[in-house]
């Protein structure tokens, strides 16, 4: 079981993630410890409280990963939290938790209050790693999980004197998931293409075939950037292959003969503008020339970006239903708040404004109001009327209250569905690029073609001249009747 976490702020960046629909397959709100019925009004206020303590991270934000081979309960999850807000002091502290699923496998997000409202301070967040290891080695033993190693408490220094290095760490697979490839393959192909080379001349060589750049990073020692100017740790990308080995290995490479990031990156943009040149011994390869095959390719990428399209409309009207479902249940659940509140001060009201009293106070008010009966029915009328104008009241702060609701409602959708409108512009915007690259390359392709055909021609037509002053008959070959 893996758990992470550290104290931070910007509550409203962290409701968005926790809420978002696009990266997760389902989105439940497991637990929430806030009057307001609402993630984003309990974190921004527990974020707010922490202003008195002249403190800036008022929020403390856990994920909690079991292994894919266990599937947790409902109790087993609320048992895993309970133990680590104990290991992190946070015991009886405000809290929510999420529960994520995405790819078949459920996490959960915990956020803790960390101010003490009793002492106007931060609860301190020192060692927190190891209270994440604890926490994990105990719910380990209790759920019958497999154990991980980890790096602070869960580490045997005698069986592991190196601290563990993970494989693939969360600023790596941030970077993949905006890049759209597997980590893990993509180290592989780094790894393969080092062990193929001898020296690191051969293997910088390697890179740059593969369409990489080996570059001096500002804090790292090598860099590698991609063609879409994606930088990756060398070292990082390399498996089973220590720092050091590897600094080794690229002695044979002057670190400050390489580019800098900015200009690998200058350097890749300048690739993908300025596409090789085809040897002129290289026949070019099959060019759409013709105003069929134009029409086909036309064709081709239209369908293409309709079925795109079609893909995005889908995911955008599934993102939608549920950012819809979800913003439905919190305004249930804050309406059903509100209202238990309500009726809480109806009761109170009632109580009293209609309070009967009793011993001999209750007796002296019997006789008053039978020597005075005009005086008692007036009492009557005024607390009747009284009722009235805060039952009214009432009304009116409900109805109030569920405009406000809605009003938040349509402006979240009508946020989402512009964010949606935008994605859709760039997807045509795309697709016009596409088309209009597509159609400058073939209308290249088709220019030097006929700049080849003709250099062929006035190539065969110089011979023939050679050949007719030399007294040589004219050469014959290709199809019958036509002279060569």
């Amino acid at each position: 079981m893996i758990i992470k976490g550290k104290s931070r702020g910007s509550p409203v960046q962290l409701a968005r993630h926790l809420l978002r629909t696009d990266t997760n397959e389902t989105v439940k709100i497991f637990e929430l410890d806030s009057p307001t019925g609402s993630l984003r009004e309990a974190m921004r206020d527990w974020q707010l409280i922490a202003a008195g303590t002249q403190g800036s991270k008022g929020l403390y934000h856990a994920n909690i990963s079991p292994d894919a081979r266990y599937v947790m309960t409902p109790e087993q999850w609320k048992r895993a939290v309970d133990v680590l807000e104990k290991e992190l002091g946070l015991e009886g502290q405000p809290r929510t938790v999420v529960v994520h699923e995405k790819h078949g496998r459920q996490h959960i997000h915990v956020v803790w209050q960390r101010t003490d409202i009793d002492t106007m301070t931060l609860i301190s967040d020192s060692f927190n790693y190891i209270a994440h290891e604890r926490a994990s080695m105990a719910l380990e033993r209790e759920f019958g999980h497999e154990h991980v190693p980890g790096k602070h408490a869960k580490r045997d220094r005698e069986k592991q004197p190196e601290m563990p290095k993970a494989e693939i760490n969360h600023a790596e697979w941030q970077q993949a998931e905006r890049a759209g490839i597997d980590p893990r393959a993509f180290k592989d192909a780094i790894t393969a293409i080092y062990k193929s080379c001898d020296n690191a001349q051969a293997f910088q060589a390697a890179l740059e075939e593969h369409g990489f750049v080996l570059a001096k990073g500002d804090r790292r020692d090598y860099v590698i950037v991609d063609d879409d100017g994606q930088i990756y740790s060398l070292a990082r990308q390399i498996k089973g292959v220590p720092p050091k080995d590897l600094r080794a290995f690229m002695a044979d490479v002057e670190r400050e003969s390489l580019p800098t990031v900015e200009q690998a990156k200058a350097l890749q943009e300048q690739r993908v503008q300025t596409p090789e040149k085809v040897p002129e011994e290289t026949p070019p390869p099959p060019a759409v020339h013709t105003k069929e095959e134009i029409a086909a390719l036309e064709e081709a990428l239209r369908i293409r970006h309709a079925e795109e399209g079609r893909q995005l409309r889908l995911k955008q009207d599934a993102e939608y239903k549920q950012t819809a479902h979800v913003l439905e249940e919190d305004a249930k659940e804050k309406l059903s708040h509100f209202d238990a509140l309500q009726q809480a001060a109806k009761e109170r009201f009632f109580r009293e404004t209609y309070r009967a009293k009793t011993g001999f106070d209750g007796f002296i008010d019997a006789i008053k109001d039978k020597l005075d009966p005009l005086k008692a029915a007036e009492d009557a009328r005024a607390r009747k009327e009284a009722a009235e104008v805060f039952l009214r009241k009432q009304q009116q702060e409900r109805e109030a209250y569920v405009v406000g609701l809605k009003t938040s409602q349509t402006t979240d959708l009508a946020d989402l569905a512009e964010r949606h409108h935008q994605q859709q512009r760039e997807h045509k915007a795309r697709y016009d690029e596409d088309r209009a690259r597509y159609l400058r390359e073939a209308a290249a392709a088709a220019k030097l073609l006929a700049e080849i055909e003709e250099r062929r021609r006035q190539q065969e037509l110089d011979a023939e001249r050679q050949r007719s002053r030399d007294g040589q008959p004219p050469r014959t070959t290709g199809p019958p009747g036509r002279a060569r």
